[in-house]
């Protein structure tokens, strides 16, 4: 497994996460935005009482609690800065709260944490500074831990905000960690004529982290282009954009592939040809990393074997 970092357009609440992060106030008091959502969400008497046993938190601090009726195991409650004019040590302060709550993430045996974009709501944090400064600090915290891998996710309902931290990561070139999302590459639906099947196969938990990491092409010749949100993965042709399999993840190896019948794109029509294709495919993607490149040669030295016997 390889630490990640990626930007959902989700609620911070049904993040999949081990822990979520709440932007608190000092007094860990119950607020509005993210703060008020996460104590409703987690059972409002109980994470009031266990915030009140704990008292206050610094700026540029942060506490945890466990997660009560949250999916997430526990909720780490850090404080960032009132942003002022950025001269009052605001940069310091904010990359500080998003360190100790990794450190604190670590400390409870978290493989993945989720975050709001801390101060940039009320506390007025402009959204660029406060993306360049959260994915500076987690970068940061990822070159200095590489031997414990972590999977960050930032929630945000926002598309303007979410491509703003697209851009950010890029900017801050932090992309080695960053995991595929829809907008890296250019995409088109799948064609109206599609077929489906189930696929039997099991994956590791690092064969699913790599196909959460996806794949971004860096050149028209890489073949495919990977994402996935929540529990579908998408697959693209990269030269024409064009969706060819989404692949629906189900439980006790049971999948739902729904493939593209576009005659243009994808000349298969046999069910047990497009599985083993896919199959294949995924013993490709499932690499850590994928090389595309190491695809191609196979795929070209398996042709010409056939050309060969035939």
């Amino acid at each position: 497994m390889k630490s990640t970092i990626e930007i959902r357009k989700a609620s911070i609440v049904d993040l999949d996460t081990d822990v979520i992060v709440n932007a608190a106030n000092e007094r860990l008091s119950p607020g509005g935005g993210v703060c008020g959502a996460i104590f409703r969400a987690a059972g409002y008497q109980k994470m009031k009482d266990a915030c009140d046993v704990l008292g206050r938190c610094d700026t540029g601090n942060a506490v945890i609690t466990p997660g009560f009726a949250l999916k997430a195991g526990y909720v780490i409650h850090a404080v960032g800065p009132v942003w002022i004019d950025g001269a009052h040590g605001e940069p310091e302060k904010l990359k500080s709260a998003y360190r100790r709550a990794l450190e604190l993430a670590r400390i409870h045996g978290c493989g993945s944490i989720g975050f709001p974009l801390i101060s940039a709501g009320i506390y007025g944090y402009p959204v660029d500074r406060a993306w360049a400064d959260a994915v500076s600090a987690c970068a940061e915290y990822i070159r200095s831990n590489g031997d414990q891998p972590l999977r960050i996710v930032f929630a945000v309902l926002d598309e303007e905000v979410r491509r703003a931290g697209r851009a950010a990561i890029r900017k801050a070139d932090a992309g080695a960690y960053a995991a595929a999302c829809r907008d890296d590459w250019k995409r088109q639906p799948m064609p109206e004529t599609t077929a489906s099947f189930e696929l039997e196969r099991t994956f590791s938990e690092d064969e699913m982290d790599a196909l959460r990491r996806g794949h971004i092409p860096r050149e028209m010749e890489d073949k495919w282009f990977l994402y996935m949100e929540g529990s579908v993965l998408y697959a693209h042709r990269s030269w024409t954009g064009c969706c060819i399999y989404r692949i629906d993840f189900g439980e006790n190896g049971r999948h739902l592939v729904t493939v593209s019948r576009d005659p243009e794109q994808y000349g298969c029509t046999d069910i047990e040809e497009d599985a083993v294709n896919l199959n294949r495919l995924l013993d490709w993607w499932t690499q850590t990393p994928y090389d595309p490149y190491g695809e191609w040669i196979s795929e070209v030295s398996g042709s010409l074997e056939k050309a060969d016997k035939g």
